[in-house]
């Protein structure tokens, strides 16, 4: 009878054992979704920083391999380009920007030979340490290059939870993302973090 009961009890243990741990698996899966949705309805904050270049910050979503599939078939798409297997991503970030240069730039008289022909036409020039814009104007045709130097920075740290004066844990995480093109300005920013 008592080798009944120690199995049954044993039984009732582990069952007890296993709800827990699925219910701390629940609740933890609760607060990500929580969070994820508080990150959905804030907007990435643009602001400019001490030397006027665009800065951007953002909150992280925390998503499942699937729920990912289903969120951004685009990015999913670019990851699977890459020979990468979804599985062994750890982080996912796309950000975007916009260049935009007014530039004003005299244009000079030139002759083209081609084929012991002349071509009357014009040439204009202009760079910075960031775009270089250069082109011919020749029988009503415009031929123009522009190029554009970016370096994008960025940053993940994390957002302590806070009571006073006293900091622990870590709330959530932020991505900042700095352009080094001072013409460049960041239109949109989204830091992905992957978890089982």
């Amino acid at each position: 009878m008592t080798k009944y009961l120690i199995i049954a009890l044993v039984a009732c243990l582990s069952a007890l054992a296993a709800g827990i741990r699925d219910y701390g698996k629940i609740r933890q899966d609760r607060d990500r979704l929580k969070e994820n949705q508080e990150v959905f309805f804030k907007k990435a904050e643009y602001y400019r920083t001490k030397d006027s270049l665009s800065a951007a910050g953002i909150e992280t979503l925390v998503l499942k391999k699937k729920e990912l599939e289903s969120y951004n078939r685009e990015l999913l798409q670019t990851v699977q380009d890459l020979d990468i297997q979804i599985k062994r991503v750890e982080s996912v970030s796309q950000t975007a920007s916009q260049t935009t240069v007014e530039i004003n730039v005299p244009v000079r008289d030139t002759v083209f030979v081609i084929d012991s022909i002349p071509i009357p036409a014009q040439t204009f020039e202009w760079k910075d340490n960031w775009v270089s814009v250069g082109g011919i104007i020749k029988s009503g045709e415009i031929s123009c290059r522009v190029q554009s130097t970016d370096t994008l920075v960025q940053i993940v740290h994390r957002i302590p939870h806070t009571c006073w004066f006293i900091r622990w844990g870590t709330k959530a995480l932020r991505q900042e993302v700095v352009s080094k093109n001072p013409h460049s300005e960041i239109i949109y920013t989204e830091y992905i973090k992957l978890t089982k």
